[in-house]
């Protein structure tokens, strides 16, 4: 069951040493402009010792600008779980994924459903995954001709890649190599508002579900109870207050 940010405790908030958030509808709520208000925040974050990450469907060239003008320590996870830096700046780490899967499947939905189905604009900067639109059919229509891979609605676009793929597991794979190489599940918390992100609440026990009034009642039913803790505000101020709490706990003000 998901419960207020506010029942957080001083434990759980004492015991972080990294935060991953997701980007579209959690840091942001639209575009790439990052809020003076979020920059803040986690830049705040970073003093305190709280490393800060990106996971997001987003590729690497979208992220990694928005890594640089956060300043962040954390790791880059791109392509919903499909690539990944430990770090900005650093080499992509190799976690042996094919893109292959993905393009056979999105030449299946073109050929079923050829006047449904858009490309997204980035796709030729994407490794792993595919991102896509589709007019006037359900996802789980889409799910029902397909094989092999996963099909994911992030509430922005539609997104294929191979089965595995997730932005749990590629963060649990890299979770040991991060920092100073000793960070446990428990000292990490996940933010995101969509079912791209449910890898992520299942993965790490301190969750928090952003708010993201963008969402269908639909996609909001499906992701319903899955993290830990859930936002009051909406989006990047969803982030903030949650992180707010978190030093101020730290900072012994609550």
């Amino acid at each position: 069951m998901t419960q207020s940010y506010l029942k957080i405790t001083r434990k759980v908030a004492r015991d972080i040493r990294l935060i991953v958030a997701d980007v579209d509808g959690t840091l942001l709520s639209s575009g790439d402009s990052i809020s003076p208000a979020v920059t803040e925040t986690v830049r705040s974050l970073e003093h305190r010792g709280i490393m800060v990450g990106l996971a997001s469907g987003r590729t690497l060239p979208r992220l990694e600008p928005l890594a640089v003008a956060l300043n962040i320590s954390g790791p880059i996870i791109a392509e919903n779980g499909g690539v990944a830096k430990l770090q900005r700046g650093s080499e992509l780490f190799n976690l042996g994924y094919s893109r292959q899967p993905a393009l056979q499947a999105f030449m299946k939905l073109k050929t079923n459903f050829t006047k449904a189905i858009r490309d997204a604009k980035d796709n030729t900067d994407r490794l792993i995954d595919i991102g896509f639109y589709c007019d006037g059919i359900a996802p789980e229509e889409l799910r029902k001709h397909l094989e092999g891979v996963q099909l994911l609605d992030s509430g922005y676009m539609l997104h294929l890649h191979q089965e595995g793929v997730s932005k749990g597991n590629t963060l649990m794979r890299i979770l040991r190599l991060i920092g100073d190489r000793t960070l446990h599940p428990h000292e990490v918390m996940v933010f995101g508002d969509s079912s791209t992100d449910v890898s992520l609440f299942a993965a790490f026990e301190n969750s928090v579900l952003i708010v993201n009034p963008r969402l269908t009642q639909n996609q909001t039913e499906e992701i319903r109870n899955m993290a830990k803790y859930q936002s009051e505000l909406h989006c990047g101020d969803g982030f903030i207050e949650v992180s707010t709490r978190i030093l101020n706990i730290r900072a012994c003000r609550v």
